[in-house]
């Protein structure tokens, strides 16, 4: 038997393939605890496909349960489970973002687990908070990857229609009152920036103790070498599940593009996912490429002029920034999409406030080649150095330690 530590990691989908960047976080917690730790993953799968990403994760070393909800595994079942949850909603309280990433079954197999008394539990997100009840406070860590309360009222300030702002502003009251009482509730809080740190301090008057956990990338992500880049594809990289990311290109297409579409040669690409039916009109452009889903975005980063990450709203750590800026490509960015990252306009990427940055700082990568060397020089020693494979390792397995000890 093991007399290794053991470490449970809760999250509501499954932490692998890292292919989106919630999932890198957790990736990388799991790759630098295997070396010193027992590592169990909970977490639900949304499709009997996942079982070869669960069967990937077991190779790897670590031991997975999994539950498949009930309301994933018919249309009618999803259509039933959508009004149950909706009247439930509207009698506790409880918001629909955690009765589906927290459902019964979840709880249920958090119970099962309990009793083998874990050293340290981390759950990912506020609405796992539930199962603040079933493990042991103390030795238990609330992981937020961004305060929704604060992306959610960016969203609904952004919202157009009547029915589409009511429904954000709906979310946002409800979600807000439970993300602030899961932070009260909680002992210990793991943020990924200073910034969502202190506003959990905030919002929860003080209650938990709170750190910010490092976050690295893999030596194996960083470019060897920077060169410049002759290309005129401009690369938008982002999960279309995501609400903010469908905004975003939804605002790259309508009030950016116009602005770009003019210029000799230049060429798009979106990966992340089909685009949304409002959008199917972009994807049907001549000069769009629309890839879908990349387990692997090495190639698009290899041959691509600029990254473009046009965010309205949003929060946390943006994870395919840091890739991107490790893999030596420059970036353009929106002002939201680099707060609270310590990035320096001009040194190491061009943020564009207005539809005609975009315009003016793509030129000038395009013209200018040695430009857009220079800031990925620039980015990539300073990612390596904040986040690079040494806060991926030592800096999470210290802050673990610490927890352990305390």
């Amino acid at each position: 038997m093991s007399t290794r530590p053991k470490v449970l990691l809760v999250k509501p989908i499954l932490p692998w393939p890292p292919s989106q960047g919630t999932r890198v976080v957790s990736a990388a917690i799991i790759e630098a605890l295997l070396p010193e730790y027992d590592v169990t993953v909970l977490a639900r799968i949304l499709d009997a496909s996942e079982r070869q990403s669960v069967a990937e994760l077991e190779a790897m070393g670590v031991r997975v349960v999994t539950v498949y909800p009930r309301n994933r595994r018919s249309f009618v079942a999803r259509v039933a489970y959508r009004a149950a949850y909706s009247v439930r909603s509207v009698f506790t309280g409880r918001s629909l973002k955690s009765l589906y990433d927290c459902p019964g079954a979840v709880v249920r197999a958090a119970r099962e687990l309990a009793h083998e008394h874990f050293d340290l539990v981390i759950l990912e997100y506020w609405q796992m908070h539930p199962l603040l009840r079933v493990f042991d406070r103390e030795r238990t860590v609330l992981l937020t990857h961004d305060i929704d309360l604060i992306v959610n009222a960016q969203r609904a300030v952004l919202e157009e229609g009547l029915v589409a702002k009511a429904a954000a502003l709906r979310r946002w009251h409800t979600e807000r009152s439970e993300e602030v009482l899961a932070y009260r509730a909680a002992r210990h809080v793991w943020a990924l920036t200073a910034r969502d740190a202190g506003a959990v301090q905030k919002l929860s008057n003080g209650a938990p103790s709170v750190d910010v956990m490092p976050f690295g990338l893999g030596e194996e992500q960083f470019a060897a070498d920077i060169h410049a880049r002759t290309s005129r594809e401009i690369l938008f990289l982002g999960a279309m599940g995501a609400a903010f990311n469908r905004d975003a290109l939804a605002y790259f297409a309508t009030d950016v593009y116009p602005l770009l579409a003019s210029i000799d040669g230049i060429q798009f690409t979106v990966v992340g996912g089909a685009l949304p039916e409002s959008l199917s009109w972009f994807g049907a452009l001549r000069h769009v490429e629309v890839a879908g889903h990349a387990r692997d975005v090495a190639p698009f980063y290899a041959r691509a002029a600029c990254l473009v990450v046009p965010l309205r709203y949003g929060g946390g750590l943006r994870i395919r920034i840091l890739e991107a800026m490790a893999a030596g490509i420059p970036v353009v960015a929106s002002p939201v999409a680099v707060e609270g990252m310590s990035l320096e306009p001009e040194k190491h990427l061009l943020v564009a406030p207005t539809p005609a940055d975009y315009r003016v700082h793509i030129e000038r990568l395009l013209a200018d080649p040695v430009l857009g060397q220079s800031l990925a020089r620039e980015a990539k020693a300073h990612i390596y150095r904040v986040y690079g494979p040494q806060a991926r390792s030592e800096g999470i397995r210290d802050l673990v330690r610490t927890r352990l000890t305390e």
